[in-house]
């Protein structure tokens, strides 16, 4: 078997081996239930993976950094300061926590982006929901085409995230930020409109699906495992 099929499969862009005159267009309720199933499985190996990058790495480096801090400044609690702000910007702590917000965030990318483009074409959510993604031509996506779907999913998300610190960091109530501010208002609604649009098409499709090129069907492909492009089931 070609290493590529083996691992993330990048440009093998097979035809769907289901019968396509069958395909119905999966639900917004078996799609959102396939979600919450991957969530909780997303959540559980980012924190194995925090787990494990602590405890071999980074805890270290965020003890010595609160040890420079307190010797620096005679405490171990940063405030919103100038001086302060300085210290944590110009010390390593603050690159390595960037890299770790972002390589946790490609644990659920990856996740995604491999199964949706293997041979089961679907997460393990979608696999126990008996869904399959395909282009709009019905075809395998690759797993580039994951990659981009999935961050576009999660725009809603990181909208949600910063509404809520720049909530915070102006000392304001979320209803007042968004009454007040016209601008967070109309990209709030502009996202809820695009994230909602799947109820009014007959594919169940939102913004961000159209962008991807993305659709999903109620089926559920015959191959025993992801990595897997040969061996099936074996049907009585």
């Amino acid at each position: 078997m070609n290493t590529n099929n083996f691992l993330f499969n990048f440009s093998n862009h097979k035809k769907i081996s289901v019968d396509e005159s069958n395909l119905k267009i999966a639900s917004i309720f078996k799609r959102g239930l396939a979600g919450i199933i991957d969530i909780h499985i997303t959540v559980v190996l980012m924190a194995i993976y925090l787990q494990i990058s602590f405890k071999l790495f980074f805890l270290q480096k965020y003890q010595d950094f609160f040890e420079n801090f307190y010797q620096t400044f005679g405490t171990r609690a940063p405030k919103n300061t100038p001086d302060h702000l300085n210290f944590i910007f110009n010390h390593q702590i603050f690159y390595l926590t960037i890299f770790l917000i972002i390589s946790t965030i490609l644990i659920g990318a990856i996740y995604h982006a491999y199964l949706n483009s293997s041979s089961w074409q679907g997460t393990i959510g979608k696999r126990i929901m008996k869904i399959i993604v395909t282009d709009n031509k019905l075809n395998k996506i690759t797993f580039f085409c994951g990659i981009y779907h999935y961050f576009l999913s999660i725009i809603p998300y990181f909208f949600m995230i910063f509404v809520i610190f720049y909530a915070r960091k102006k000392n304001i109530q979320l209803f007042e930020l968004l009454t007040k501010d016209s601008k967070i208002f109309i990209i709030g609604i502009l996202i809820i409109i695009a994230n909602q649009i799947n109820i009014f098409n007959k594919k169940k499709l939102n913004f961000f699906d159209y962008l991807a090129k993305v659709e999903f069907y109620s089926d559920k492909t015959p191959f025993i495992f992801p990595w897997n492009f040969n061996l099936k089931y074996k049907k009585k």
